[in-house]
């Protein structure tokens, strides 16, 4: 346990990893939050419940996940789900527990492994990351900003001590640019931190005044990164094989029905898997066995009922996610997931994965567009591109914000930790 002074705590809670950083006698490290991991910078931001008083977190999620038989509820991405009014909580083994609840446990823990290393911070600032936008609705946005704040006093911290910042604005502050600005030399250049994480993908533009200040031109983002372009996969190849396309037939009704699209909707949504099994929503894809119209369909209902029941949507999730990454390289590269009576392998090409996202990935590089329109900056005036965020190693992505900033130099960041290591640095 160090024993220096802490000035200073920053926590990146993020979609898909969380990040803390210290700022002890002014000098910022990333801590070690997660020692199992294969990084052990990353806490995987995942809760698993083998009963209702036994929760793992990150790395060991996944472990226990696994070693028990994939037994239990198993949570992933609760971070997207703030601005969702629909969703007021789970059934976690009979008893009620809202989002505010899943992210106070899941932030408890974060607080100890912490505290394990830094000792108390009961006394030490808090600086707790935030997405430029939760969501474009301002009431969803609203929603999202009050219960994230309520977990964060549930989780123990001293809600007097903390303090929230937009993520890209701290990417901002962790960045070192050695070039200056081309129109003038006494300020750095024009910069655009493009975040693009695992929920959000949120932008700043800004400028080192030279003065040891920095103006910030504007801050944007959309809830949409990593994850939706896992969805975009899902839906355009996935969905069907596991029963998008079902027919059924009510007894004593002459109606052909279609899955509700509730349903289908959260198929590609892996942090909704868990709810699937909810006991209305399950009774209902059970008795789809009576009621097929089609025989032929039956593979594929036997397929989503195996994902539910056996709670396999993140193993399916990590194969999406390892194909995404793999692409990234490749041209081309097998998509294969099997687990009894599943069965599904193709391949698929570099081209035809970004002509699945490239919907997506327009509305992602049109955030960074309004950014500069809110801003009141031409793209081609911003003079240095920052990516910070595992989907920022997406080539569409990175080829198309490149061409929207043409005169802009590439600077490379901390991919995971820019964030993190921005808001231990602040003031």
């Amino acid at each position: 346990m160090l024993r220096c002074k802490v000035q200073a705590i920053g926590i990146d809670f993020g979609t898909t990893n969380t990040v803390a950083s210290a700022r002890i006698d002014g000098r910022v490290q990333t801590l070690k939050l997660d020692p199992k991991a294969e990084n052990p910078l990353l806490l995987k931001t995942l809760l698993y419940f083998h009963d209702r008083k036994t929760a793992f977190y990150g790395q060991s999620a996944i472990d226990e996940y696994f070693d028990r038989g994939m037994d239990g509820r198993f949570f992933q991405s609760i971070k997207r789900l703030l601005p969702n009014p629909d969703f007021t909580g789970t059934s976690l083994f009979g008893q009620h527990t809202g989002i505010e609840d899943l992210i106070s446990i899941f932030l408890r823990d974060v607080k100890r492994r912490i505290e394990e290393e830094l000792g108390s911070i009961e006394d030490v600032p808090i600086f707790m990351g935030r997405p430029a936008r939760y969501n474009l609705d301002s009431g969803r946005e609203g929603l999202a900003v009050v219960r994230f704040k309520k977990a964060v006093e549930l989780a123990g911290f001293n809600i007097d001590h903390v303090k929230f910042i937009e993520e890209p604005v701290a990417a901002a502050r962790s960045t070192k640019i050695s070039v200056a600005s081309t129109k003038d030399p006494k300020k750095g250049p024009i910069t655009m931190i493009a975040d693009l994480g695992g929920g959000t993908s949120d932008y700043t533009l800004f400028q080192d005044k030279g003065d040891g200040g920095i103006h910030t031109f504007s801050v944007h983002g959309v809830p949409l990164a990593g994850d939706a372009l896992d969805s975009d996969f899902f839906i355009a190849k996935l969905n069907n094989s596991f029963g998008a396309d079902i027919r059924y037939q009510r007894p004593f009704s002459s109606n052909i029905l279609t899955l509700p699209t509730m349903l289908v909707k959260n198929l590609p949504k892996w942090h909704h898997h868990a709810f699937l099994k909810e006991r209305t929503t399950w009774n209902f894809i059970i008795s789809l066995r009576k009621e097929l119209v089609d025989p032929d369909q039956k593979p594929k209902l036997e397929n989503l009922i195996t994902l539910i029941e056996e709670n396999l949507g993140y193993k399916l999730h990590r194969e999406v996610e390892s194909l995404k990454v793999r692409l990234s390289e490749l041209k081309k590269s097998l998509f294969s997931f099997k687990s009894y009576p599943i069965e599904i392998e193709f391949d698929v090409a570099q081209k035809e994965f970004e002509k699945i996202i490239q919907e997506t990935v327009n509305q992602i590089t049109k955030a960074a567009q309004d950014t500069c329109k809110y801003g009141k900056i031409y793209p081609e005036e911003v003079e240095v591109l920052q990516f910070t965020g595992g989907t920022s190693k997406i080539p569409l992505i990175r080829r198309e914000l490149q061409t929207l900033f043409p005169k802009s130099i590439l600077a490379e960041h901390e991919t995971f930790t820019a964030v993190a290591d921005g808001l231990a640095a602040s003031v």
